[in-house]
């Protein structure tokens, strides 16, 4: 395995868990990369290596496997370049995480401690499953899904790219969440969910949008 290094060391809680899950494993990170126009340091003492400048450095890409600490529009941009010029983004797995052999997981997903993938699941690219998070069996979950703590899919669900699943929510087998949809915490949701919505409650209910 190569030296880790992480782009994007800010201080909200994925860069903590990414430091943690590579520490656990017993190959803690080797540096950080600043990421965006306005670097923060980490909480967690890693030493900083530089910045996004050296995701040009094809000596540095090859040398070195990268995480990605950052979210939002900028994590799919930078991760796009990256493997555009040959540099490998790694699946990260707490080893307190249970991964099934018959799972697949794409490049730049991370699982935290506690989460549990079952039998003939497909995660996507550049997911983030949070602690204690569990993925029954036959579920296809596409790229840049980011699953809450305590949440728990049943069997034969589809998570589409970008949907959020909120903290210890709760999806019955064989549902559908639509992209970039948004499930609320402690929903638990029954009947499909359409693209783009937001649902809360038990069962959940889409949420009318606010006037433009």
């Amino acid at each position: 395995m190569k030296p880790l290094v992480m782009v994007g060391a800010g201080p909200g809680s994925l860069p903590r868990i990414i430091a943690e899950a590579a520490a656990a494993r017993g190959a803690p990170l080797a540096g950080y990369l600043d990421a965006e126009e306005d670097p923060q340091p980490p909480t967690t003492p890693i030493p900083r290596l530089g910045d996004q400048t050296l995701l040009e450095d094809a000596g540095f890409l090859s040398a070195h496997d990268l995480v990605l600490g950052v979210q939002g529009r900028v994590r799919r941009a930078l991760a796009e370049a990256i493997l555009a010029r040959g540099g490998r983004l790694p699946v990260i797995v707490h080893p307190a995480a249970t991964v099934s052999t018959t799972a697949r997981i794409g490049d730049g997903t991370i699982l935290s401690a506690g989460v549990i993938v079952q039998s003939d699941t497909r995660i996507g690219r550049l997911c983030v499953l949070n602690t204690a998070c569990t993925v029954d069996h036959d579920n296809l979950v596409g790229d840049e899904v980011s699953i809450a703590p305590g949440a728990h899919t049943a069997g034969r669900v589809t998570i589409q790219d970008g949907a959020f699943i909120g903290l210890g929510a709760v999806i019955i087998n064989n549902v559908v969440v639509g992209a970039r949809a948004t499930v609320g915490a402690g929903a638990v949701v029954t009947r499909d969910v359409p693209e783009g919505a937001t649902v809360v409650g038990n069962p959940a209910r889409v949420l009318p949008k606010k006037d433009s």
